[in-house]
């Protein structure tokens, strides 16, 4: 238990400093492609730009046989589509809140624009009952 325990920090500090052909520093991703899905491997952060770095090596051992590949690659897929799901359903979700919102954005204008008339017509009124105190005080 003690030999794993200091060679996980060996095996680390490797990785870590791992340097690819451009000289900058390797980063661990995960492969989802259907020959190697789920399996990680150290690439450079140009790997599959422009700049066509191509050194990477893989850190998990390739999976025994095609079944569980396929297993693995329905099982990553079923997640990514589980995932777009969600977010449909929140983005649905987002959409009917904001439609609600809409609604009520327009009977409070309405009601405003109503304030504003309702208030003008105050206005002259008060305004006439003045002209007629002051008519009827002369």
């Amino acid at each position: 238990m003690s030999s794993s325990s200091s060679s996980a920090p060996n095996t680390r500090r490797s990785t870590d400093d791992m340097l690819c052909f451009c000289g900058d520093r390797m980063q661990v991703r995960t492969s989802w492609t259907n020959s190697n899905p789920g399996r990680r491997f150290m690439s450079c952060p140009n790997y599959g730009s422009d700049r066509r770095c191509r050194k990477f090596k893989f850190l998990d051992v390739e999976l025994p046989n095609e079944y569980y590949k396929d297993l693995m690659f329905q099982q990553h897929m079923q997640v990514r589509k589980l995932e777009r799901d969600n977010q449909l359903e929140h983005c649905e979700g987002v959409c009917s809140e904001k439609m609600k919102l809409m609604d009520e954005l327009k009977v409070s204008k309405a009601k405003v624009q109503a304030y504003d008339r309702l208030l003008m017509v105050l206005i002259v009124v008060v305004v006439c009952l003045c002209s007629v105190i002051v008519v009827l005080a002369l």
